[in-house]
């Protein structure tokens, strides 16, 4: 499961929200809104991002495994050829 947001980086993040909208869009929220919103969004969008972040994560590391296998098979000794 994915932690929730302390309560500081929620007060910051509903902040930002109303920001926005006031900036943007000309509207202003209160914080019950902005809250409403942040949550639907974290429900909603914030498990998209999260997989994507893991298939990024996935494929970033694959690549150092692949190169620490090859640095392991460059370990290896030669086996003595046998008569």
């Amino acid at each position: 499961m994915i932690k929730t947001f302390s309560r500081e980086m929620k007060d910051e993040l509903i902040q930002r929200i109303k920001a926005y909208f006031s900036t943007e869009l000309s509207q202003e929220l209160g914080n019950f809104e902005a809250e409403f919103l942040l949550d639907f969004f974290s429900e909603n969008i914030g498990p998209h991002y999260y997989n994507q972040a893991i298939r990024d994560v996935q494929k970033h590391l694959s690549g150092y495994v692949d190169t620490l296998n090859e640095r392991i098979d460059e370990l290896e000794k030669p086996l003595p050829e046998t008569a």
